[in-house]
């Protein structure tokens, strides 16, 4: 209803202010795209950049051009009214934008369990640079078997051959150790004082004789692979191992 009686009242203004004006030869095209805040050359002042007879636009308008928010006689600024009409939303304080934003977060999953392997009386943690030090024939001081960390070359697990020695560094149990694409894989060396693992360690090949296959009671068809043997190929079973400690399966022709 504002904007039609404003607009009524801004066509009325019009036909008196264009009957005055014809003579004068006054170039109407502007009429309604004039704003901001300068003022035109005719019409009466208003308050802040007021406006002449014209109808209001954004922040009124007319001959005269209105300011920001000012009103004269024919509109109105932001709120105020002239003697003519009130302008709903002229020029003045715009509308306010927002925004928002949303801040993603991320947790991270579970760790994978700490893998622990046997280790004679105790269990090993085999993460990083962890092992299980297993001593089968008992050459080194007490106990049999112990955990150790370092690399394997300064770990105080002697896996050499001679006194104090004949250990194993066993860093996996179970092929379910071993990342996708190895095996849990153990070294074997032969001599005639006996044989023992230097190392249990995870690997892309295992390569029988001097290699075994570290396998899974549970599962030994999937775990053992067939093997070359003096005799032809063979396929070897999971058995369990008689220089390493209990719970211990190697795969064997």
């Amino acid at each position: 209803m504002k904007r039609a009686s404003l607009r009524s009242f801004g066509l009325a203004s019009l036909f008196v202010v264009g009957t005055t004006m014809v003579a004068c030869g006054t170039d109407t095209t502007g009429l309604f795209a004039s704003g901001g805040q300068g003022a035109g050359t005719s019409g009466d002042a208003g308050g802040q950049g007021g406006a002449g007879n014209g109808g209001s636009g954004q922040g009124g308008a007319g001959n005269g051009g209105s300011g920001q928010g000012g009103a004269g006689n024919g509109g109105s600024g932001q709120g105020g009214a002239g003697n003519g009409g009130s302008g709903q939303g002229g020029a003045g304080n715009g509308p306010s934008s927002s925004s928002s934003s949303t801040t993603q977060s991320s947790s991270s999953g579970p760790m994978p369990p700490l893998v622990m392997v046997a280790c004679g009386n105790v269990e090993c943690p085999v993460d990083g640079q962890n092992a299980c030090c297993w001593d089968e024939y008992e050459f080194s001081d007490p106990p049999q078997g112990e955990c150790v960390s370092g690399p394997d070359n300064n770990d105080n697990c002697n896996t050499e051959a001679g006194q104090s020695g004949f250990e194993s560094r066993i860093e996996c149990q179970l092929p379910e150790h071993c990342p996708a694409g190895t095996v849990c894989c153990g070294d074997l060396a032969q001599t005639q004082n006996g044989n023992w693992y230097p190392l249990l360690r995870c690997a892309a090949t295992c390569t029988y004789p001097q290699q075994r296959v570290v396998c899974d009671p549970q599962a030994p068809d999937t775990d053992c692979p067939i093997i070359q043997t003096g005799g032809g190929q063979v396929q070897s079973t999971c058995q369990p191992s008689t220089i390493l400690p209990d719970g211990y399966n190697i795969c064997r022709p």
